[in-house]
């Protein structure tokens, strides 16, 4: 079950230190808190979802965990030392990528998402470490997406100056070459002119 809602939840028991819920608790969970659109929750949906889960997980230890079993749980420190050495499963590092991506307003395919996750430390001491290195990986992506139209909008505005300054060589070149030609018709044309008046002028003296 890959959707909003179990995106949502998950994330919020992680940072409350439960987790270990399996597709079956969060559809029980989704049916508690009356979502039936499980792309677009509520916040109160949510929020009775994620309440559903730890009183659900709560009654289980309450049920199995007997008083002299108590003697033995291990300390707060050694639970902490164990969550850290435990790595999150690369799916879920993917699950958060997808998560914190939307609440960035980011759109993002299957291979970026894949992409980006595997780029996080999964292993990291803490889940908000490894939360942190999400929101760095989307954030340097953007950063590296951002630069990647720059330099397109760079490359595409530096044809067209080119065109434009080739083109308007062309034209001058066009023009000269035209002045050029009008310039010699020109010269042509007088010089026939002044070889039929001497020619005029000469047949009239020898008329005289």
């Amino acid at each position: 079950m890959s959707n909003k809602f179990t995106n949502n939840v998950r994330t919020r028991l992680y940072k409350q230190g439960y987790q270990g819920f399996t597709k079956e608790e969060f559809t029980e969970a989704a049916i508690a808190a009356e979502c039936d659109d499980l792309d677009n929750p509520t916040k109160e949906q949510l929020t009775q979802a994620v309440n559903y889960l730890i009183e659900k997980q709560s009654s289980k230890l309450a049920v199995t965990v007997t008083l002299p079993e108590l003697e033995e749980l291990p300390s707060y420190e050694e639970v902490i030392e164990e969550s850290r050495l435990a790595a999150i499963p690369q799916s879920q590092v993917g699950e958060m990528v997808t998560t914190k991506a939307a609440e960035l307003g980011m759109v993002l395919s299957e291979k970026q998402v894949c992409d980006i996750a595997d780029s996080v430390d999964s292993s990291a001491s803490t889940f908000d470490e490894v939360l942190m290195q999400v929101e760095a990986a989307l954030l340097s992506y953007a950063d590296y997406s951002a630069n990647q139209v720059d330099a397109k909008i760079d490359r595409t505005l530096t044809r067209v100056q080119e065109r434009v300054v080739n083109r308007h060589e062309q034209s001058r070149d066009k023009l000269a070459h035209g002045l050029t030609g009008i310039s010699a018709a020109l010269e042509e044309s007088r010089s026939q002119t002044k070889s039929q008046l001497g020619g005029i002028l000469a047949r009239l003296n020898a008329a005289k």
